[in-house]
């Protein structure tokens, strides 16, 4: 065999997992049909994701190169309500600041640190056909720029191939989320307003009748601006420049950030983007981050998720090489892994839909550490807590409660907006 593994995909979850197992010695090659850097979105990153880059080595390389984040808050559209969850007051410990990242720039020098490490990658080569038999082992079919085309002949092939899914769209495993298709139409903005101090990096969620709308702010006086609504609320509209602009400019709290800021990137759009795989693992393959499943960013879960597949994935792929065995059932504990934490964050994203969610996130109670457990759930700590899960779990009922009885108070126009 020419590798010990093949990767198709050089983003986060791809040039992470190719990393892990050259750092144990393995022959890794990462296939990227695209040309880094480039431009991508995915820009806010969670706190549970520090200890991964320590862990791999990249971190040193991140610090002082990216905005540090320290909280989440959730305005609403006018800006009079406005709710903080700094990650220092989870319910539990771990690092109290992430990074607002420039994904060109991030994804790059996690890509660069998987070839220092020892992968061997190759951009703009793309994956057009694979084979995975489970007596001989995979091959690849890759396409360079030029056209060309070349075999080459691994023990176990992992798809981190993102939002275009290659394995699961090709093998029929692909399932799109009904109740989440939305759109999102987005740009960057520099000479936006933004807070100073360690409250500079605050990503803001704005909660308007349609949808949300995300405000981070990036280093260099650049924020990146976007919305994200279900796409049945179009209604035969474009969401091109024009749109873009009308929706801010009936956005009060928009309005009063974008005053003197001016766009400096094209508008760009994506939509229906929610989905999962049937399965995460076959004979002598394994799915990481995107191409399993992705969910909706407001809760900026992409990277984190993304790393957390590609370190455990690389463990159980590790494990596999030694022991020589590739059958899926070998893979079955790292995707019911998978599987529940993907779920933890589904449920809290079709839930912020729906206005009673809402309004106990920009009214939350501090009664039995509820606020602290959310807070930690929003910064990706805790997820195998059991006390957080069972606060989480508490938060759950008291959304359904809410949605009959007044116990905060209403975002009325949210409300009339669903009900219509």
């Amino acid at each position: 065999m020419q590798y010990d593994v093949i990767v198709i995909g050089g983003g986060p979850a791809g040039s992470t997992v190719a990393t892990r197992l050259a750092q144990r010695g393995r022959r890794v090659a990462v296939f990227e049909k695209e040309r880094f850097p480039r431009f991508h979105i995915g820009e806010s990153l969670l706190p549970c994701a520090m200890p991964l880059f320590r862990e791999l080595g990249v971190l040193p390389k991140l610090e002082g190169r990216f905005l540090p984040k320290y909280a989440a808050e959730f305005v609403t559209a006018d800006g009079s309500q406005t709710q903080r969850y700094a990650f220092a007051e989870g319910l539990l410990g771990g690092s109290p600041s992430a990074f607002e990242v420039e994904r060109a720039e991030f994804d790059q020098v996690l890509l660069d640190h998987a070839v220092e490490a020892g992968a061997h990658v190759e951009q703009e080569a793309t994956v057009v056909r694979f084979d995975c038999e489970l007596a001989r082992g995979v091959s690849v079919v890759v396409r360079s720029k030029d056209g060309r085309e070349a075999t080459h002949e691994a023990q176990m092939l992992v798809d981190a191939s993102g939002q275009s899914a290659l394995l699961p769209s090709r093998l029929g495993l692909r399932e799109m989320e009904p109740s989440l298709r939305n759109f999102a139409v987005f740009s960057h903005y520099e000479d936006a307003t933004r807070a100073s101090g360690e409250r500079e990096g605050d990503i803001s969620i704005v909660l308007v009748n349609e949808g949300w709308w995300w405000v981070i702010p990036l280093r260099n006086n650049r924020t990146s601006v976007g919305l994200v609504a279900p796409a049945k609320g179009l209604k035969g509209d474009k969401p091109d420049a024009a749109f873009l602009d009308a929706r801010i400019a009936a956005t009060p709290y928009l309005v009063e950030r974008l005053r003197n800021a001016r766009r400096v990137e094209p508008v760009r759009t994506i939509s229906d983007w929610s989905y999962k795989s049937r399965a995460l693992a076959g004979d002598r393959w394994l799915l990481v981050g995107d191409s399993g499943a992705f969910i909706d960013p407001v809760f900026s879960t992409g990277v984190y998720l993304g790393m957390t597949g590609a370190f455990e994935g690389a463990a159980v792929v590790e494990q596999a090489l030694r022991e020589r065995r590739f059958e899926r059932a070998r893979f079955a504990t790292y995707e019911a892994r998978m599987r529940r934490l993907v779920g933890t964050y589904t449920d809290f994203v079709k839930g912020f839909y729906t206005p009673e969610f809402a309004e106990l996130l920009l009214h939350p109670s501090d009664v039995l550490g509820l606020r602290r457990a959310v807070t930690s759930v929003l910064a990706g700590h805790g997820t195998q807590s059991f006390g957080v899960a069972l606060r989480v779990a508490l938060f759950h009922l008291l959304v359904r409660a809410n949605r009959r009885l007044p116990l905060v108070p209403r975002l009325l126009e949210r409300r009339t907006h669903d009900e219509t």
